[in-house]
């Protein structure tokens, strides 16, 4: 008799997985949806109320159960795990008839020893025209960007999480950012004194350079450090303008100091080849066709 009662509640513990799958990809399309409709308006307007019909269909699906373990199959954003399967983070940006984005996110974060999913959204509190902020912030009074890669490291024995992200700015310039995710009771915590360079010891490091340059911020885990394109102005009566910086050739590099912990900056290093970065597949943004793209090679050691 005991066979057939497990065999019952195996079958319907299966079903019940199945049915939260389903529903899981009945809240991912709604969302889907919107967020083809939000991509296609061109009104701002109209935009703006799309964004926050789709937030709330995010915040829907995101606080599901079994959410935090489920891959997203149309859904195309800018959705990143922490290696030490902590940590989820999902963000996107809007288009705006200026040209300039605002942004939108989830943070989800399994805390440790406990069954429960913290999930908090990011609000995206920045004017695009506004300076990005150098202190540290919480979720509620966010930049805005999209993080297209995160790294877990250590910093004074806690587990921090250092993410790449970037802003499309607006008609003029454009930025990339390095910033550090961390955690602190029910909130999240973006900016941390990580960041070493000769005269100061930095929470987050922005790159600010001219619409029409491309800008390379990479993440080498065989020497583990940054590599970065150095920014220079395009001649020298612009020092200081940091719309008219471009690429000059040259590479600079945060190394991390595994005894300090901390990253420290290094000016002209050779950049490796693309081979050999050996990064995880993410979702980048191509930044002519506003398009998300799988991109990436497998991990190596």
């Amino acid at each position: 008799m005991k066979r057939p009662f497990a065999l019952l509640l195996f079958i319907l513990l299966l079903l019940s997985v199945d049915s939260r799958a389903q529903g899981l990809a009945q809240k991912e399309q709604v969302a889907s949806q919107l967020l083809t409709d939000l991509r296609s308006s061109t009104d701002d307007s109209k935009s703006l109320s799309l964004h926050a019909e789709f937030k709330k269909a995010m915040a829907e699906l995101v606080r599901s159960k079994d959410f935090f373990d489920y891959p997203l199959q149309s859904l195309k954003i800018a959705d990143l795990r922490s290696s030490d399967e902590s940590v989820r983070l999902l963000t996107w940006n809007v288009e705006l008839s200026d040209l300039s984005y605002t942004y939108g996110g989830f943070v989800l974060h399994r805390e440790e020893g406990r069954d429960r999913i913290l999930v908090l959204e990011l609000t995206d509190v920045l004017d695009p025209y506004s300076p990005k902020p150098e202190n540290t912030i919480d979720q509620k009074n966010w930049y805005g960007a999209v993080y297209y890669k995160i790294i877990d490291f250590s910093f004074q024995g806690k587990t921090q999480y250092l993410l790449f992200g970037y802003d499309g700015g607006t008609t003029m310039s454009n930025f990339k950012i390095l910033d550090v995710l961390s955690f602190s009771g029910q909130n999240a915590k973006f900016g941390s004194p990580v960041f070493k360079d000769p005269k100061s010891l930095k929470k987050r490091v922005v790159f600010e350079y001219a619409n029409m340059a491309s800008m390379s911020l990479e993440f080498e885990p065989k020497r583990a450090r940054i590599v970065f394109d150095h920014l220079s102005p395009e001649s020298p009566a612009l020092e200081g303008v940091a719309s008219y910086y471009f690429p000059d050739m040259s590479y600079d590099a945060y190394v991390y100091d595994y005894d300090r912990e901390l990253w420290n900056l290094e000016a002209d290093v050779i950049a490796t080849n693309p081979e050999d970065i050996g990064e995880r597949f993410y979702y980048a943004l191509n930044q002519k066709s506003e398009k998300w793209k799988k991109t990436g090679c497998a991990q190596t050691g």
